[in-house]
C-alpha cells in the first residue's frame, strides 16, 4: 500500500486533527503551532526526493509523535513521565492505517469502555471533562480510556491479519473475512477514495 509521498496535497486533509493531537499533549499553543510545521518541515524534506510511504496517516502521526518527545526533551518538561510517548508510539504503529477502521472496531468493545475513548483519542476531549460528562471519577475514567486501547487492539488483532518489519513495527495488515464490519468498512473507503487514484 504504497502512497505517493506529496505532503502539500495530503496535507490540508491531516494538520487540523495534527495539531488538536498536539494540542492535547502540548500546553502552550503557540508551541503547539511550532510543532506543527517542524511536522510539515520534516515531512517535506522527506517526500521532496521523491520517496514514497506505506500508511501515510501513520507515518504523519508517527513524525509528530517524535516531534512532541524532542519537545519534551529539550524543554526538560517533567511531563514526559505522565505521558509515556513511546508507548503510545508503539500503539499508533500497531493500529497504523487501520486507524480509518478505528469507529468500527470500538463498536465492538463494551460501551463503557468505548464511550471514553472515543471521545478522547478521536474527538480530542479533555480526560477532566469526560469524567464529568460520563459522572465518573478521573482515575476511573482514565482507567477506562487505558482497558478500552488494549480491548481495541485486542479486536484489531482478532480481526487482521497483521505483517511486521525487521523493526518489529507493522507494515501490512489484511482484513480477515470473518470480521464482516470491517470488510464492509474497507469497501466504503476503497469507494471514497478512487475518483482521486
Amino acid at each position: 500500500m504504497m502512497q505517493h509521498c506529496n505532503i502539500f496535497e495530503v496535507w490540508e486533509d491531516y494538520k487540523s486533527s495534527l495539531l488538536g493531537y498536539v494540542k492535547k499533549r502540548i500546553d502552550d499553543p503557540d508551541d503547539a503551532k511550532d510543532i506543527l510545521q517542524e511536522v510539515l518541515l520534516k515531512s517535506y524534506q522527506y517526500c521532496s526526493n521523491g520517496k514514497e510511504v506505506i500508511y501515510l496517516k501513520s507515518w504523519l502521526y508517527k513524525i509528530t509523535q517524535n516531534a512532541i518527545l524532542d519537545y519534551y526533551k529539550k524543554t526538560n518538561n517533567k511531563r514526559i513521565t505522565d505521558f509515556d510517548i513511546k508507548e503510545e508510539i508503539e500503539e499508533q504503529s500497531l493500529i497504523g492505517e487501520a486507524s480509518d477502521y478505528v469507529k468500527v472496531l470500538l463498536r465492538l468493545i463494551p460501551d463503557k469502555y468505548a464511550k471514553p475513548l472515543y471521545m478522547s483519542d478521536i474527538e480530542g476531549v479533555d480526560q477532566k471533562l469526560i469524567a464529568k460528562q460520563l459522572q465518573l471519577s478521573l482515575p476511573n475514567t482514565k482507567s477506562r480510556i487505558q482497558r478500552a486501547r488494549v480491548k481495541l487492539k485486542d479486536k484489531f488483532l482478532e480481526c487482521c491479519i497483521v505483517g511486521f518489519n525487521e523493526s518489529g513495527e507493522m507494515d501490512s495488515f489484511d482484513i480477515k473475512p470473518e470480521c464482516t464490519l470491517l470488510k464492509i468498512e474497507k469497501t466504503k473507503i476503497e469507494k471514497q477514495i478512487a475518483p482521486n487514484s
